[in-house]
Order: C-alpha cells, then sequence, then structure tokens
C-alpha cells in the first residue's frame, strides 16, 4: 500500500507541475479534488474506478476501444471528457500494476518475399505480459432499465465475425515524456488521448492494451451490434477483480468450446 501511494503522489505531482515540494497529505487532497472535478469515482473496496464516457461511431477499423475526446475518434469504440493523466492515478489507487507491452524481433533468418506474400509474418512478436484487468460498460435504456456488459461484447473480430473470444487486458500506465526538446516532461495520453488499445501499439503512450492472437493485427476489429446507438452515455468501469460478468461470460465461451468440439457441456455451465 505505501508503495503503491508514493506511486500517486508522484502521478500526483504531474498534475500540479508548477508547485515544488508540496506535502503528501496536500497533493492527496488535490488528487481527490482532480477525481471530482473529472467525474472519476473509485471504489477501493470493490476495486472499480468509474468514468463518464460516449458510445463513438468508428469510420476505420478499430484500434482502440476507449479514448479521451481528443484522441483518434475515427477508430474508436467509447471516448470520455475525463483527463487521461488522473484517470490514470485513479487506477493505480486500485491496485493496477503496470506490465510490458508487446515487443518485436526480426525473424533469423528470414522469410522469403513468396513466404511473407503467402502470409508469414516476418516479425517474432511477444504479446504483452502482466497482470490483468477487466472492464464493463453500464447505461440505461429508453425505458430506464440499466443494462451492464463486459466490453469485450462490444469487439467484432472480423476473422470470425464473432464478438471476441478469450482474451486479457494488461495495464500499462502510459508514460511521460518531452513534446519538445528542453521542455519538462508531460503525460503524453494528456496530449495524444488514446488510452485503451485493441491491437499493439508502441510506444507505451497509452493506458492498456489487449492481448489476443490476432491483435498482431490492427485491422481485425470492428463493433457488434451489442454497442448501444452512437452518442449513448454510460458509465465506463474498470474492475482490478474479476467481475461476475466477466465470470458468466468465460462459462459460455467455455460451454460453445466444448460443443464446437462435440462435447456436451456440462449442466450449469452456464447460459445466455
Amino acid at each position: 500500500m505505501k508503495t503503491r501511494l508514493l506511486t500517486v503522489f508522484a502521478l500526483a505531482a504531474t498534475l500540479a507541475p508548477c508547485q515544488e515540494k508540496q506535502d503528501p497529505q496536500k497533493l492527496l487532497q488535490e488528487l481527490l479534488a482532480s477525481f471530482q472535478k473529472e467525474k472519476v469515482k473509485v471504489d477501493a473496496k470493490r476495486g472499480t474506478v468509474t468514468i463518464p464516457a460516449v458510445v463513438n461511431p468508428p469510420q476505420d477499423p478499430v484500434e482502440y476501444l476507449l479514448i479521451h475526446r481528443r484522441g483518434k475518434k475515427h477508430e474508436a469504440v467509447f471516448w470520455t471528457p475525463t483527463k487521461p493523466s488522473v484517470l490514470n492515478a485513479a487506477l493505480l489507487m486500485i491496485g493496477l500494476q503496470q506490465g510490458k507491452n508487446a515487443t518485436y524481433k526480426e525473424k533469423v533468418p528470414a522469410p522469403t518475399l513468396e513466404e511473407v506474400q503467402q502470409g508469414v509474418d516476418p516479425l517474432v512478436v511477444t504479446p504483452p505480459k502482466g497482470k490483468p484487468f477487466w472492464m464493463t460498460v453500464r447505461w440505461k435504456d429508453e425505458d430506464g432499465e440499466v443494462t451492464e456488459r463486459c466490453v469485450e461484447d462490444m469487439i467484432l473480430d472480423l476473422t470470425t465475425q464473432e464478438p471476441i473470444g478469450a482474451c486479457q487486458w494488461i495495464y500499462l500506465g502510459g508514460r511521460m515524456a518531452q513534446l519538445y526538446k528542453g521542455d519538462p516532461e508531460v503525460f503524453i495520453a494528456d496530449f495524444e488521448g488514446n488510452l485503451v488499445s485493441v491491437c499493439y501499439l508502441t510506444p507505451d503512450n497509452h493506458l492498456g492494451t489487449m492481448v489476443h492472437e490476432r491483435a498482431r493485427d490492427d485491422q481485425n476489429w470492428w463493433t457488434t451490434k451489442a454497442l448501444p446507438e452512437p452518442g449513448t452515455e454510460l458509465d465506463y468501469v474498470f474492475h482490478s477483480k474479476k467481475p461476475k460478468l466477466h465470470e458468466a461470460r468465460e462459462k459460455r465461451l467455455a460451454a460453445a468450446a466444448k460443443k464446437a468440439a462435440g462435447q456436451e457441456p456440462e449442466q450449469g455451465s452456464g447460459g445466455r
């Protein structure tokens, strides 16, 4: 806990860069004030962070599940008005741990031109690694009824033409860097606005990434019919503990895999 708070205090200092050597308690108070201003709700007991978001209609294949409003809207599913550095501080508060992004290395020996034309990847890709987190979205329909779904239900795998199957989400935490030589370092996501990717992107300016066998392909993702209408306002929830919705979803996926393999699913394995 002490290490986590020190990390949050350090990040809080980036939210008030003009002030030096502030008291840790004052920094924490300013951080909590930032949460209120940016409409960030932290539930430490449940391990959740909730922010406002809006359904976005992408124009191109999806690369980002979530962006800030200044991010790449033409290839994103949801956008939020919440400042990325404030969101990042909240994610640290619920104990998300920084993982490692995907890495790339050229194959030795390199594949021939003919092999590449046949689809052989010239790179060895090591997927992101780390402790996973989970995400859900919650909204009210026209009758005022609340619906909450796993974000995976909103992502279409164009290879299978089905909602995305088993995957993981790894927290990266963004990074500090200079925008211009000689300037102080800033939290890059505050300027780029890209938050959670569905494909492997570098450098690690975003806060999180998906791990999936086809996440190497940035042209493989679209949206499903489960996504609410564009412009729908909703709650976007980050979870440090696996939600019951995801447990139920995993049971459905396991039952579907058994059925596809010609096996009868076990009774009570979950349904729609």
